[in-house]
C-alpha cells in the first residue's frame, strides 16, 4: 500500500498530467461546444424563402402563388415565404442568399437556384408535383369534366409532410460524435502514463529504473503496482472530464452515465496497456517511445472521427478491419451503441474487444520487461 501511495503522489506531480488529461480535453470540448451549441436549432426546418418573378400576369400565376403560401408542414408552419420581385431584384436576392430560389411565372413556370441542396430540392419537388397535377387536371377537364371536382378535392386534401422520424435511443445531436471522440482520445492519452511506467522499469532508459532494478521488490510487483496506481489516478481525471462534458457542455449521458463511465474505465485500461507495450516492446530511447505514444493516440483518435467524422464510414466501406481493432473507434462505437441505438449487446462487444486488446498488450509488455536482463547497472 505504501508503494501504491507513493506512485499516486508521483503521478499527480507529473507536470504534463493536468494539462494533457484535464486542460486539453476540456479545452477541446469547449471548442466543440462553442462551434456546435446553436447549430442544431439553426438547422431545423423553417419556412423556405422563395422569390416569384411574374412575367405574364394571369390566373395561373395568382393560383400558383396562393398555393405556395397555403402549403404547410405537419407542425402547422408554412413551408414557403413567398416574395414577389422583378427579374433584377430576384437575381440580386438569390446572389445574396436572401432566397433559396425563385420562380419565373409566364406561360410556363421555371425555377432558378444558385446551387443544388436539400432546400432547393424541396422547392423543385414541390414545383414538379404542382406542374404534374396541373397537367392531370387539364387532362381530366378536357376528357372527363364530371370527375374534375373529385380530382381537385383529392389533390388539395393531400398535405406535404416534413417531419422528424424518431430513432431508437436518445441521440438528439449529430455532433455528439465529436464529444465521444474527445473522450476516447482522453482515455488513450493514458498511454503516456503507460510509457512512463515502462521507462521507469527499464534500467537502460532512466536512472530511476536502474535503482529500481537492484531493489528486492520483483519487477512483476513493481509493474502491477505502478499500473494500478496510474489507473486509479487517471480514472479520477477522466471522470472529471466526463462530468464537465455532461454538466458544462450539456452532453446528455444521464440515462447511460454508469455504462459510459464503465466505458471510460475500460478505455483507460487499454490506453495504459498500449503505453506499456510501446515502452516495453518497441525499440528506441525514452524520447522516441514518448513520440511514438503521442502518434498512437493522435492517429487512433483521427481514425475514430475526432477531426473528420466521415472517415469512419469510408473505413467501414474500404477497410472495415480498422474500425474493429482501432481502440478509439471501439470506444466511440460503444458510446454510440448506447446513446443512439440503446444496443447494450453491441456496447458489450466493443468493450470486450477493448479488454482483450488491453490484456494482450499488458501481458506481452510485462513478460518482456520482467525477463529483461542487464549486463551492468
Amino acid at each position: 500500500m505504501r508503494q501504491l501511495y507513493y506512485q499516486l503522489k508521483i503521478q499527480l506531480r507529473s507536470p504534463g498530467t493536468l494539462f494533457w488529461t484535464l486542460v486539453f480535453p476540456i479545452f477541446l470540448g469547449g471548442m466543440f461546444y462553442i462551434m456546435f451549441s446553436d447549430l442544431e436549432n439553426k438547422e431545423q426546418f423553417s419556412e423556405l424563402p422563395v422569390g416569384v418573378v411574374i412575367t405574364e400576369d394571369n390566373e395561373q400565376s395568382n393560383a400558383f402563388i396562393d398555393i405556395m403560401k397555403e402549403i404547410e408542414t405537419t407542425n402547422g408552419t408554412s413551408m414557403f415565404t413567398v416574395t414577389e420581385y422583378n427579374q433584377e431584384d430576384a437575381d440580386k436576392a438569390l446572389k445574396d442568399d436572401t432566397i433559396q430560389a425563385y420562380m419565373t411565372i409566364g406561360k410556363d413556370i421555371t425555377m432558378t437556384a444558385k446551387e443544388a441542396g436539400p432546400f432547393t430540392s424541396i422547392i423543385k419537388i414541390f414545383l414538379d408535383e404542382y406542374l404534374q397535377n396541373v397537367d392531370i387536371i387539364e387532362e381530366v377537364a378536357k376528357n372527363h369534366p364530371e370527375r374534375l371536382q373529385t380530382l381537385v378535392t383529392s389533390i388539395f386534401e393531400n398535405t406535404v409532410t416534413i417531419e422528424t422520424l424518431p430513432i431508437k435511443g436518445q441521440d438528439k445531436s449529430v455532433y455528439a460524435q465529436y464529444f465521444f471522440a474527445a473522450i476516447a482520445m482522453t482515455c488513450l492519452m493514458a498511454s503516456m502514463f503507460g510509457v512512463s511506467i515502462g521507462n521507469k522499469t527499464q534500467a537502460n532508459l532512466s536512472d530511476i529504473a536502474a535503482r529500481r532494478n537492484v531493489a528486492p521488490t520483483s519487477k512483476m510487483k513493481q509493474l502491477l503496482t505502478d499500473f494500478f496506481a496510474a489507473f486509479i489516478i487517471y480514472s479520477m481525471l477522466t471522470t472529471i472530464v466526463l462530468l464537465v462534458f455532461m454538466i458544462v457542455y450539456k452532453q446528455e449521458y444521464k440515462d447511460h452515465f454508469g455504462l459510459i463511465f464503465l466505458g471510460t474505465l475500460v478505455g483507460n485500461f487499454t490506453g495504459l496497456s498500449a503505453g506499456m507495450f510501446i515502452s516495453g516492446v518497441m525499440p528506441g530511447n525514452a524520447a522516441s517511445k514518448e513520440g511514438l505514444c503521442t502518434s498512437f493516440f493522435l492517429v487512433s483518435s483521427f481514425l475514430s472521427g475526432l477531426q473528420w467524422t466521415e472517415i469512419v464510414y469510408y473505413l467501414e466501406k474500404g477497410c472495415p478491419i480498422v474500425n474493429r481493432v482501432n481502440p478509439a473507434t471501439l470506444i466511440v462505437n460503444s458510446f454510440k451503441s448506447l446513446y443512439v441505438y440503446e444496443d447494450v449487446a453491441q456496447y458489450g462487444i466493443n468493450l470486450a474487444t477493448l479488454i482483450v486488446i488491453g490484456t494482450v498488450l499488458l501481458t506481452i509488455s510485462i513478460l518482456k520487461m520482467r525477463r529483461t536482463k542487464y549486463a551492468s547497472i
